[in-house]
């Protein structure tokens, strides 16, 4: 019987071994260099905006002129056709601090590779090893692989931790209007949100960790199954497919991540929820497959 005190104990235990090992190490450094590169590329292109709009304007801005700015409906329509043309979510985000924003688009948009190569091998590797056998003599399977998926879980929470405040401590010394208090209460924000997202995927790589032996093949089935995931979302995505039949191609879309990207970040907390909850709901429908067949191989 699976309970969650068992669940505990392999997640804590799996944290624990994963921040001892050199993987862990690289993929920590590998979240703050992310961060502090993009930041600072951020920064410079964004300072370089705020000089072009003073020079036009022919004064200083303040730290509240995306706000201003959130109220032209030009700068709205331009905005709104990078987030399927909603413009009420575009308004939203002109609210923002700009390095909020751009951390929340970091995430979903490297967290897929950083998640599937982290964790793909976190359970093949034992069991290739054969050191799975000794932890599943004392727990039964589904314990040992739920805590296992809750342990990469918190890892992926740390990282994403590591990397808003990296991204907050460049992006406050560089950017010259950057809010420190608003862009750290909203980058907080925007961490917990990508948490889901990256779940989703996160789902994804321990499917794959279960399906097969050794890091090498766990690795390689996570990346594939994560480019058809995108690639497929895309397509259903479409407006041109989704026209021809628009209950059956919306319906399978949902079950795609990048179908619910965006509802992270609506004004509204409702869809937000359903978006999470999408989320999570696809990384243990994923986790589930791979949980499916590993309950009924050799260890």
């Amino acid at each position: 019987m699976t309970s969650p005190r068992t669940i505990g104990l392999v997640a804590g235990f799996e944290l624990y071994e994963s921040l001892r090992s050199r993987k862990a190490v690289a993929l920590l450094l590998l979240y703050l260099v992310i961060a502090l590169g993009g930041t600072a590329i951020f920064a410079s292109l964004l300072n370089s905006v705020y000089d072009q709009l003073a020079d036009q304007l022919g004064a200083k801005l303040g730290p509240k002129i995306f706000e201003r700015l959130a109220e032209s409906d030009q700068l709205v329509k331009l905005v709104s056709r990078f987030v399927g043309n909603d413009e009420g979510l575009a308004r939203e985000l002109l609210t923002v601090p700009p390095l909020a924003v751009f951390y929340g688009w970091l995430i979903t948009s490297f967290m897929p590779l950083i998640v599937v190569l982290s964790s793909a091998d976190a359970i093949s590797s034992e069991v290739a090893s054969g050191s799975a056998r000794f932890a599943l003599f004392r727990i039964d399977r589904l314990g040992w692989t739920l805590g296992k998926l809750l342990g990469q879980t918190l890892l992926m929470v740390l990282g994403i931790a590591i990397g808003a405040v990296a991204c907050w401590g460049v992006g406050v010394l560089a950017l010259r209007q950057a809010d420190a208090m608003a862009s750290a209460y909203w980058l907080a924000r925007m961490s917990f949100r990508g948490a889901f997202y990256g779940f989703a995927y996160l789902g994804i790589a321990m499917c794959a960790s279960q399906l097969v032996r050794g890091n090498a093949g766990a690795r390689a089935l996570g990346i594939g199954f994560a480019l058809l995931v995108v690639i497929f979302g895309n397509v259903l995505g479409r407006d041109t497919l989704r026209a021809k039949a628009p209950a059956l191609i919306g319906a399978l879309h949902r079950l795609f991540p990048n179908a619910h990207d965006t509802s992270l970040f609506q004004p509204a907390l409702g869809a937000r929820l359903l978006g999470s909850a999408a989320l999570v709901g696809i990384g243990l429908l994923w986790f589930t497959i791979g949980y499916w067949r590993f309950a009924r191989r050799d260890a």
